[in-house]
């Protein structure tokens, strides 16, 4: 049975939804300008780097005898829901950042089924479903990025005063830290606990996971490290 997760509700357990074929799961398209020049062989190509959305269509059907005081439900829970993690049960172990985008038709066959489509816009990476915390007490310790391309973690350093962090050779200060920061890598953000912010506090770039061992060192008066690393997958 064909089902997905989205917004924290399972579309079978939850509404009834049957999924009729497994979804196309298109590979992210890579920002590249080509640029041609009279005289010139071939073209210059300008590679950003970056990588546009995907869209991933499910094609479900509803039993007509559910139907009726389940619509409405139904709807609400897609497009209510907004940007959310998306987990096909074919494939458990990877998460997609998603929102509907589409317009929910249901249009009735055979007296028994009625079939609609869900579109899904995503963000170009697959990420890990579990992305299991990992807590470092000791400084030098190595961290292995497992998935295909780098990632930007979320780094919670447990500390007070000036604190220097180093992963891979790329340094972030923290000055006059009080119990706790958390360095936001994705949101490009710093703060505390209660979520002020400690941005002025901060010295360096935000760091990234690259891919393979990633040591990770640090000075100061640190009591333990935590990681939220969001490994990712083209």
């Amino acid at each position: 049975m064909l089902s997905f997760n989205f917004g924290g509700k399972n579309s079978y357990d939850d509404y009834g939804i049957l999924i009729s074929s497994r979804p196309n799961i298109p590979s992210p398209k890579r920002r590249v300008e080509y640029i041609d020049i009279p005289g010139r062989h071939s073209s210059l190509r300008y590679d950003e780097g970056t990588y546009e959305d995907i869209t991933i269509t499910v094609e479900c059907q509803l039993k007509n005898k559910d139907l009726i005081g389940k619509v409405d439900e139904i709807k609400g829970w897609l497009l209510g829901t907004g940007e959310s993690g998306l987990i096909f049960s074919f494939q458990k172990d990877r998460k997609y950042i998603a929102q509907v985008v589409n317009q929910i038709d249901f249009s009735q066959i055979m007296k028994r089924f009625s079939d609609f489509i869900i579109v899904f816009n995503c963000r170009p990476f697959k990420y890990d479903a579990g992305n299991s915390l990992i807590t470092l007490t000791k400084s030098s310790t190595s961290v292995s990025n497992i998935g295909t391309f780098e990632s930007y973690p979320i780094i919670t350093v447990y500390g007070s005063g000036n604190i220097s962090l180093t992963i891979k050779g790329q340094t972030v200060k923290l000055y006059d830290i009080s119990n706790k920061a958390v360095i936001n890598s994705e949101l490009m953000d710093c703060y505390d606990g209660a979520l002020n912010n400690l941005n002025p506090k901060m010295e360096g770039e935000y760091p990234k996971l690259d891919l393979g061992s990633n040591v990770i060192s640090w000075s100061g008066n640190v009591s333990k490290i935590e990681i939220l690393p969001n490994w990712r997958w083209l």
